[in-house]
């Protein structure tokens, strides 16, 4: 595989050469980016730091619970839970961001142009469609992520102002810790609603076991009562059911008491308690009561009837409170003796003499009684739990670093857009210089014109800027003024390439030669190049003609500096009274030419196609040896696509960075069809800039510049 050789030098030409496009393509993208930079409204960026402890916290337990492989999964779930829609709603709600001129709904530009034609209303959406507004805008301004593997997580939210992304991060990590909370809290109460239905059913069983064991025992102690224990089981079972209607009583009376205490029923709190000087004390509540329907209400009278009515009502209040606090002191005493006779009783009837089916129904009872007493003692004691742990949860996550105001926007960064931009116009103006140079501009090297027009290259002409030889009137001079210089010695290179073009076509070295010029578009420099081309050839020794077939703009007759009257058009349209008069000779160089003296004003291509024309053409050949034809250009008129059929080799001159290279492809297919035979089309990048600077100075003796 070839190796592709860089060329350093040539690029730095290249870019040399292109330094305003550059220029100007970086100038552009700068000058864009600043007025992004100066549109653009700037946003700021705060965030807030959360710490998630992967261990479930619970008050109540001293130890907690130690990490395990699944705690990363839980972190990454608490990320999708802080930018969850129920956080966000939550934010929206106690930040009052639907009203907020940022993040609220407003009117899009549609509808602002709608109704300033007054073809819609202006008002902003409402209800569920401003929620939603309100919330894709909090959504696309927060970023939630979690830092590496670690158990941090970082709340940002972009705003317009930096206060507000503080305020809103915060916020988020408040309701997120908030939510989290909440959560847990509604976990345990829904646990406890659901321990509390199965602790009405435990208590239902519990009574039912114990009431069943308790008839069973009555029944017992009926069938016993002829027997020497029986009379003392049954003195027991009376006792029992004496403490248990007593029981009953009292507490029939204290919740009679207390209902009439919490509804401030007087009359019903007098037969509770059925107390003389509770009776009293109503007797005069009414009394009073009488005299104030009787009584002005704003009178002094009045005022201290209230007064008394309310500070009887207080002693009525306290003595029912104290009776209510004796009772509730004494229930558990008949409770105490009523469980002790019980245990006592169920002892007596255990330990006596039953028959074997008696005391297995005895012993199942009393163990279905124990079960259901254990299970429901098992379950008031979970409920209990539950109540306490639902009062003293906290969250798992806790805010580690508060969101404080930014000091600078985070976007648009202007330092790095700046050279961003600068970085991007920079590579823009490099790739559309390479691209103007090698496929839409101009021609800049050998090598470029071989690559893209598929034709050989005879050489490249310096550019020449100094000043002319005294006495010349063209660059085409310095072929006689300055034999020496570069453009004589390129030109005389052409000559040579030329030649053996010609030589290795095969063409008979004794008969004449026809070479063209031309080029794509005007001043390229084909008519300098013409004359300079034929001096060499004449300089040489070889009978040379030079014609300039370029009637719709002659030249060559300038830069001779020969003025006469008739010339080539004249001959062709049978106006020329002596047409050997039109054929004159260079002193110095023996050049015959036939040259033009003004422009067509006909077209020119007919009078090509003319016999004229044709028998011109054969009587040169039949004269000279090297016949130098400069024409028009291809690219605007089709004459030298006619003179081509006449030619041996065809000189193709291309202006150095100028020549469009799609219009010079054109120009030389356009040629190419009007050929017979192999004719060898050559091309010559004319004034080339710079050209030779390092090898003209390493071969400067072998030149003389004027």
């Amino acid at each position: 595989m070839d190796e592709v050789e860089i060329d350093i030098r040539g690029i730095l030409k290249l870019l040399r050469r292109r330094i305003r496009l550059i220029g100007a393509v970086l100038g552009v993208v700068l000058a864009v980016a600043v007025l992004a930079l100066v549109s653009i409204t700037p946003v700021y960026t705060a965030s807030t730091l959360i710490f998630v402890d992967p261990s479930r916290k619970n008050l109540l337990e001293a130890e907690t619970s130690t990490a395990s492989s699944s705690d990363s999964a839980r972190v990454d779930s608490e990320v999708e839970i802080l930018r969850s829609d129920a956080v966000l709603l939550s934010v929206i709600q106690s930040q009052n961001l639907l009203t907020d001129p940022e993040f609220g709904p407003k009117l899009g530009l549609t509808s602002q142009i709608l109704a300033f034609f007054r073809l819609a209303d202006a008002n902003p959406p409402s209800g569920e469609q401003a929620l939603q507004t309100t919330m894709t805008k909090l959504r696309n301004a927060v970023r939630v992520q979690r830092r590496g593997l670690t158990y941090l997580l970082t709340a940002s939210v972009n705003s317009v102002n930096p206060q507000r992304a503080a305020d809103l991060a915060n916020a988020i990590a408040t309701a997120y810790i908030r939510e989290q909370l909440r959560s847990k809290v509604e976990g345990v109460l829904a646990s406890q609603q659901v321990l509390s239905s199965r602790l009405a059913q435990a208590s239902q069983m519990l009574a039912g076991s114990e009431q069943a064991f308790d008839d069973f025992i009555a029944g017992a102690v009926e069938r016993m009562a002829g027997s020497a224990t029986g009379g003392q089981m049954a003195q027991l079972q009376a006792e029992l059911e004496r403490i248990t209607n007593e029981r009953n009583q009292l507490q029939s009376s204290t919740e009679q008491l207390q209902a009439s205490l919490q509804q401030q029923d007087w009359n019903g709190l007098v037969a509770a308690l059925q107390n003389e000087a509770v009776s009293a004390l109503e007797t005069q509540r009414q009394q009073i009561l009488g005299q104030l329907q009787n009584t002005d209400a704003s009178s002094p009278v009045s005022v201290d009837l209230r007064a008394e009515l309310e500070r009887i009502q207080n002693t009525m209040r306290e003595q029912a409170q104290t009776q209510l606090a004796s009772l509730q002191s004494t229930l558990p005493t008949l409770q105490s003796g009523a469980a002790n006779i019980r245990q006592e009783l169920r002892t007596s009837v255990m330990s006596s003499d039953l028959p074997v089916d008696v005391l297995t129904r005895l012993y199942e009872l009393q163990q279905s009684a124990e079960l259901a007493r254990a299970q429901y003692q098992t379950l008031l004691t979970r409920n209990s739990d539950l109540q306490v742990q639902a009062d003293l949860q906290v969250a798992d996550s806790r805010i580690v670093s508060p969101a404080m105001p930014p000091n600078g926007a985070s976007f648009p960064n202007s330092r790095l857009m700046l050279v961003l931009a600068g970085l991007a116009g920079l590579g823009l103006g490099v790739g559309l210089a390479f691209l103007y140079e090698n496929y839409v501009g101009g021609f800049t090297t050998e090598a470029q014109v071989a690559s893209v027009m598929k034709v050989p290259v005879l050489g490249e002409i310096p550019r020449f800027k100094q000043a002319l030889p005294e006495g010349a009137t063209s660059i085409a001079d310095l072929l006689t003024k300055s034999p020496l210089s570069i453009f004589s010695e390129s030109i005389r290179r052409i000559r040579s390439g030329i030649d053996q073009a010609l030589r290795r076509r095969g063409a008979d070295s004794k008969a004449s030669k026809f070479i063209m010029v031309t080029s794509t578009a005007p001043n390229e420099g084909k008519s300098t190049i013409s004359l300079a081309l034929a001096r060499a050839y004449a300089l040489s020794g070889k009978r040379t003609l030079l014609i300039d077939c370029d009637m719709r703009k002659p030249s060559i007759h300038r830069q001779l500096n020969v003025n006469q009257e008739h010339g080539l058009l004249e001959l062709l349209r049978g106006h020329a009274k002596d047409p050997q008069a039109l054929l004159h000779a260079e002193a110095g160089t023996g050049l015959h030419y036939i040259l033009g003296s003004r422009a067509a004003d006909i077209p020119t291509d007919q009078l090509i196609l003319g016999d004229d024309f044709k028998r011109l053409m054969e009587a040169a050949g039949a004269s000279f040896e090297i016949v130098i034809i400069d024409t028009p250009p291809v690219g605007p008129v089709v004459d030298a696509v006619h003179i081509a059929e006449y030619a041996d080799a065809i000189v193709f001159v291309m202006r150095w960075s100028s020549t469009s290279q799609v219009e010079a492809k054109a120009a030389v297919a356009r040629l190419s069809e009007g050929l017979h035979g192999d004719v060898p089309i050559m091309a010559v990048l004319n004034q080339q800039e710079g050209h030779g600077a390092g090898y003209y100075r390493r071969y400067s003796s072998y030149y003389a510049e004027v």
